[in-house]
């Protein structure tokens, strides 16, 4: 496995170019207990693929993706939030595998399952497992933390997680923020949250591209088929979402307080 540097050489373009391909779903490393980038040699040859499509023949990055899909998508279908950080958050706060699944909902096999890496979770799942061990899903999120002072999130440098085997992105898009939490949530096809959730607050959504239904509470349903359609509604109330659109879908997500 090669560290973002040796691969960048080896292929021949920047580190942040790497980033950006990684955002824009066309590379999918592994990533080391320390939440380093981690790249298969079959990730260099497939990025030496990316590189000629984009520097040669011109081709952008959802063409890419429809002529490569099957090869990005097998790599890491398997990844899944790193359960031994969800472990360290649940004996933080002394409970144990039968305490944390009272708390959450979640079965005793099924949050074991996760935090050994057998199985992955959905948004809502692991939503009400952060809730349950008082923290948010904030937690989850890969890098550092951001110093002092540092505000700007340059597009390349996003920090992101991944949920349900990669159905599921979410990227941060503020740091040192107090009163809001900005998102960018890319749902690939057919993806949900699998599930409704509720914590405190407000939530505002503005559909970026694609089409999602969000459900809240027991009786509205609220479609966003537009580019440009948005939509606000109280976070306490129980919500749950879904991709309607042929492909991918994306979202600019804000919760405020950031409670999510």
């Amino acid at each position: 496995m090669y560290r973002i540097g040796e691969v960048a050489r080896r292929v021949g373009v920047s580190r942040s170019a790497l980033r950006l391909w990684e955002r824009q779903g066309l590379v999918r490393p592994a990533r080391s207990e320390g939440r380093y980038r981690l790249y298969s040699e079959a990730d260099v040859e497939h990025l030496r693929s990316v590189r000629r499509m984009r520097q040669v023949e011109r081709v952008n990055a959802p063409g890419i993706r429809r002529m490569l899909g099957e090869t990005v998508t097998s790599a890491h279908d398997d990844r899944h939030v790193d359960g031994r950080l969800l472990r360290r958050l649940r004996s933080r706060r002394g409970l144990s595998l039968r305490d944390a699944s009272r708390r959450s909902g979640v079965s005793v096999s099924f949050l074991s399952a996760i935090e050994r890496g057998v199985s992955g979770a959905s948004v809502a799942t692991l939503q009400r497992l952060t809730t349950a061990y008082g923290t948010n899903m904030l937690e989850l999120f890969a890098g550092p933390p951001a110093a002092a002072g540092d505000r700007i999130v340059r597009a390349d440098e996003r920090d992101s997680l991944e949920v349900a085997g990669g159905a599921v992105r979410i990227e941060q898009l503020a740091r040192n923020a107090t009163q809001l939490e900005p998102q960018l949530f890319v749902l690939a096809r057919g993806a949900t949250s699998d599930g409704a959730y509720a914590h405190e607050g407000e939530e505002f959504l503005y559909l970026l591209a694609g089409a999602v239904t969000i459900w809240v509470g027991d009786e509205e349903t609220f479609r966003l088929t537009h580019e440009g359609d948005a939509l606000s509604f109280p976070s306490n109330k129980p919500h749950r979402w879904r991709n309607d659109a042929a492909g991918e879908s994306r979202l600019l997500w804000i919760n405020t307080p950031p409670t999510f």
